[in-house]
């Protein structure tokens, strides 16, 4: 780019200071992604972040204007729940009653025969959980308002550190009343066919 800011008659820049070069975190050197890891104030001026990030916008764009397009309706499922939907119990329990606290605390309150946590007394009266998908909440909309989608945060306290799998990531999960197997396979091959399209489009 030729001209990096560009300033109207009668506007000045005032210059407070000069960045450090040699101290700066973030130069034009290749940055492996866990040394940005450590950097989230800065990670986002790297060409990989911006990519990433508009990446994800135009992927989460064509998503919703994909699903709406097929009549799908957006619904917003709970991200606190106290069910476990795929039964791995591999999940993130949320609590008030450790409240900060980095030893067990000596008034944590436990049933009667002192064998397990009075959960009662939590916040919500029951163990409750970072969700790990929408799919139940979304199957009742289904039963309901025919086809819909769910968008939105998911969490796995998976004890595995490889690319497969991540503690945190956003996930879209359609359900459609009175389809079968191949309707289903029909669709997910539409959207990701859109998605990439859209995707090499405007990228």
């Amino acid at each position: 780019q030729t001209i990096e800011i560009h300033t109207g008659p009668g506007n000045t820049i005032k210059i407070f200071g000069t960045c450090p070069g040699k101290t700066y975190p973030i130069s034009k050197k290749f940055h492996t992604l866990e040394h940005l890891r450590d950097l989230t104030h800065l990670r986002s001026r790297t060409n990989i972040f911006g990519a990433i990030s508009r990446i994800r916008d135009s992927m989460c764009y064509a998503s919703h204007y994909f699903f709406h397009h097929k009549g799908f309706i957006h619904v917003a499922t709970p991200i606190l729940t106290a069910s476990d939907c795929e039964g791995a119990r591999e999940q993130f329990q949320v609590t008030t009653l450790l409240d900060g606290a980095k030893q067990v605390p000596a008034n944590l309150p436990l049933n009667k025969k002192k064998t397990a946590i009075e959960y009662k007394k939590d916040f919500f009266g029951a163990p409750t959980y970072l969700a790990v998908s929408g799919q139940l909440q979304a199957e009742v909309y289904a039963c309901s308002m025919c086809d819909v989608y769910t968008f939105g945060p998911t969490f796995r306290a998976e004890n595995s550190f490889t690319s497969r799998h991540l503690a945190e990531f956003w996930m879209l999960e359609p359900e459609m009343a009175f389809a079968d197997l191949m309707d289903a396979a029909q669709l997910a091959e539409e959207y990701l066919k859109f998605c990439i399209q859209y995707v090499l489009k405007n990228n």
